[in-house]
């Protein structure tokens, strides 16, 4: 039976954004055929006319090699596929779980343009990083040319037919480029979101919403096991990233402490620290106060069964039963400062852990 899969660009030639015509070359760099000159200048090129580069990247030659080194360097996360077997213990296990451009607004969140891939639904505190929508991606001829999928021919119910063969080397991880596809699916619903992709500068031209929204609807149709691992995940909190890097100490890391430097500039590590550091050290002095203050208090004079007892022993009785409510006030809050994270932790721990397993496949011959 057929893999029902798309063996074509999810979307239909009429629907693609960029219209560029792609003369693909050989690997010595001219185009495979005679009589055609180089592409022009950018700036002077009839819009209408072939081109020998990667859309939206005039330096890129449209060569097998250049373009797979192209594609690695702008959407391979080679540290979050070395971190996949404990990302499970970082975020929830679906891909689809990715917040639309206006919750992020509305989360107070500011969306930073990052041309890093492993930055991609990464957010920190107050933002959040999003790479920009390569324009190649938006090119049928780009797909169907150096994103096939990696077969060589299927059949349908009218009979067999064949797929034009996979360059033998190398070839691009089409299910990568399908997962950051869909992740902008997911980004940019609605109309605002798209305003909001534009001001934000991850847009690579001027679209038009009808035509954006009748290109990215084919690609919400793209199950987990259609694309790259990275992509069964969806948004990730850099903080959970930086302590994974600790923990699991990945080769591909820069550095064993963090996945992505928060900082730089030491004073925003110390002002981050003062906080945390001068509620410790006023909690200490409290609780050192109060245990002074039961030991300069006799035992033996606080008898609290003795009613005729003089006002300086009541006086005293009473500044013993207020320190001790403040010792066990103390105890109380830095106990809840650490069993409700914890505990927290351990739930999140314990939901990762039963849904860990990665996405079944879908039967041979169903809908995709």
């Amino acid at each position: 039976m057929a893999d029902s899969r798309p063996l074509l660009p999810p979307f239909s030639h009429l629907s693609a954004l960029c219209k560029q015509r792609l003369i693909p070359l050989p690997s010595h760099g001219q185009p495979s055929f005679r009589g055609k000159s180089p592409s022009p200048p950018e700036s002077s090129r009839d819009p209408n006319q072939p081109i020998t580069h990667v859309p939206g990247e005039p330096s890129t030659s449209l060569t097998q090699t250049a373009v797979c080194d192209f594609l690695t360097s702008e959407l391979s996360t080679p540290l979050l596929d070395e971190l996949y077997d404990g990302l499970w213990l970082l975020a929830r296990k679906c891909g689809k779980s990715i917040d639309s451009l206006h919750r992020q607004k509305i989360k107070a969140r500011e969306i930073v343009a990052s041309e890093d891939a492993h930055l991609h639904l990464v957010w920190h505190y107050n933002k959040i990083y999003v790479k920009p929508l390569p324009l190649c991606l938006l090119n049928y001829d780009f797909w169907t040319t150096y994103l096939p999928l990696q077969v060589d021919s299927t059949s349908s119910e009218e009979g067999t037919f064949a797929i034009r063969s996979v360059p033998p080397s190398p070839v691009f991880d089409r299910a990568i480029a399908l997962g950051f596809m869909r992740s902008y699916a997911l980004l940019v619903r609605h109309h605002v979101d798209f305003i909001l992709a534009r001001e934000s500068h991850l847009f690579p031209a001027k679209l038009d919403w009808a035509k954006w929204s009748e290109f990215i609807a084919h690609f919400r149709k793209i199950e987990d096991e259609d694309v790259a691992k990275r992509y069964h995940y969806g948004q990730l909190r850099l903080s959970r990233l930086n302590w994974a890097v600790c923990l699991f100490r990945p080769s591909s890391a820069t550095t064993w402490w963090f996945y992505e430097i928060p900082h730089w500039s030491t004073a925003m590590y110390v002002e981050r620290a003062v906080a945390p550091l001068l509620f410790g050290f006023a909690s200490s002095s409290l609780v050192l106060s109060s245990m002074q203050i039961l030991r300069s208090v006799p035992h033996e004079e606080l008898g609290f069964k003795h009613l005729d007892a003089s006002s300086l022993v009541k006086m005293r009785q009473a500044f013993w039963v207020f320190s001790a409510m403040i010792l066990l006030f103390s105890g109380l809050v830095w106990a809840l400062l650490f069993v409700i994270p914890f505990s927290v932790l351990i739930w999140q721990l314990a939901w990762g852990f039963r849904n860990r397993g990665i996405p079944k496949a879908k039967a041979l011959g169903q809908s995709g």
